[in-house]
């Protein structure tokens, strides 16, 4: 099964660098007719350049991983900013390579190229993916209503590669109302090991809510299978996830080391200062129009402030645009955000869209209470209910707060509390430049998207 995925992989990289080039050199032919022959050498030139570029980038947009996982909204979405950046990324080759292949109308055109282009081969790579490859039989096992809401998930993001085939579970009430499996497929949640080896599936979903002993008792039956298993991690997975392998004399050892002593804390620290000035200037064609389309809607001040919790637990004032009417929370006292709110005004509703509301976060960045990417900083009020029904919840302050971040880019408007926490722990135990590069570059499709919704 991985032979045929990295030949799919492979057909998608090489069909990718044949249309990204193909479609500069169609608007070229647009524009000129018979392309002359100093542009067409110059653009022979800095195909090298496109092509590695355009990899990479659609590598850091996950359009490598198996396509039949995602859906097909999120792979469209995610070529608009890829082919808007690769314009971008093609106008400043040539202008440093002096290779000038394009007059400024070839810039114009071809972004609608490469897009429409893209999306078409990405298109027809997952239509002949879906006709060679067989759905995988899946098991679910699990304990609660979790288990239901796993099962959505899966039948709402990779219904196209898994069929779940049985779940084993404590009570079938707590499956009312899923459709997705037959009644009769469904188990009752003891003697695992015995169940699970008397089935036949290709993968093993392993829901977090089970007891370590349960957890063994399913892994142990899958390799003996030789199952693919995918596991929901709770808080000591996670923290295992970014475990180094070290020896000890003649002992394997995973070394854990605490986030906030990570050698990439100082880097991080200067990257985020670099790119706060920069998105303050760039931004200003945005921040400005949008300061006064917030004053000329309704009375009251340009910017909300709002105290919140960050790194180790201390308290500051975030800035935003205001989207809301002044003293939305004058009668309700805290209130979580949620969709369709009705205090929030007409110009907020485009801010929040578009996610030009959060730009004036750039300046709690630069003062150091944020980051430009961590785990959204949240109030005291809430802070204190989430710790007490979440104790992992504290954890996530072992880093600085960010505008944008794992739970935004891959979580959903409806997703829970705690499946957000296990997103922002990952990030913290997990984080990189390339990481975080990615989270910068979903951060641009999901602008596209909206509000990421079910």
């Amino acid at each position: 099964m991985k032979i045929k995925e990295n030949i799919f992989k492979m057909i998608r990289i090489i069909g990718d660098i044949i249309f990204v080039n193909l479609s500069f050199f169609i608007v070229l032919k647009l524009r000129f007719g018979e392309i002359p022959p100093s542009n067409y050498n110059a653009f022979i030139k800095v195909i090298p350049y496109i092509s590695i570029f355009s990899i990479i980038l659609f590598y850091m947009y996950n359009l490598y991983t198996n396509q039949l996982k995602r859906r097909m909204d999120e792979i469209i979405y995610s070529f608009i900013p890829a082919s808007f950046i690769i314009v971008l990324f093609t106008g400043a080759v040539t202008y440093l390579t002096q290779a000038n292949a394009f007059p400024r109308s070839v810039y114009l055109l071809s972004f609608p190229s490469i897009l429409i282009t893209m999306i078409a081969w990405r298109y027809l790579t997952v239509v002949f993916e879906q006709k060679f490859t067989h759905t995988k039989d899946i098991i679910i096992i699990g304990k609660g209503k979790s288990t239901a809401k796993l099962i959505e998930n899966i039948a709402y993001s990779v219904h196209r590669s898994y069929n779940i085939k049985y779940v084993l579970i404590d009570n079938k009430r707590h499956l009312k109302g899923v459709d997705y499996i037959e009644y009769e497929k469904i188990f009752n949640l003891n003697n695992i090991s015995a169940k699970l080896l008397n089935l036949e599936a290709d993968i093993l979903f392993i829901d977090s809510n089970l007891s370590e002993i349960e957890k063994k008792d399913a892994f142990h039956a899958a390799l003996e299978k030789e199952w693919e298993v995918s596991l929901v991690p709770e808080f000591y997975e996670i923290m295992l996830s970014g475990a180094n392998l070290e020896q000890i004399g003649e002992i394997p050892v995973f070394e854990i080391t605490p986030p906030s002593k990570s050698m990439s804390f100082a880097f991080k620290r200067l990257m985020d200062i670099v790119l706060s000035l920069l998105g303050i200037i760039i931004s200003l064609p945005l921040t400005i129009p949008a300061a006064l389309a917030v004053k000329l809607e309704s009375r009251g001040p340009l910017f909300f402030t709002q105290e919140r919790i960050s790194y180790k637990g201390k308290k500051f004032k975030v800035y935003k645009f205001r989207t809301m009417v002044n003293n939305a929370e004058k009668h309700t006292g805290p209130v979580l955000a949620k969709e369709d709110d009705s205090r929030v005004t007409t110009a907020g509703k485009l801010l929040r869209k578009t996610r030009i509301d959060e730009i004036p976060q750039l300046i709690n960045v630069l003062k150091g209470e944020m980051s430009i990417i961590g785990p959204r900083p949240e109030r005291p009020h809430f802070v204190e209910q989430f710790q007490d029904k979440m104790p992992h919840y504290k954890f996530r302050h072992n880093i600085h707060s960010g505008i944008t971040g794992l739970a935004q880019v891959y979580g959903y408007y409806s997703t829970d509390a705690e499946d957000k926490l296990r997103m922002d722990l990952l990030y913290a135990n997990k984080r990189t430049f390339v990481l975080d590069i990615k989270i910068l570059l979903e951060t641009l499709k999901v602008i596209f998207m909206g509000n990421k919704s079910k």
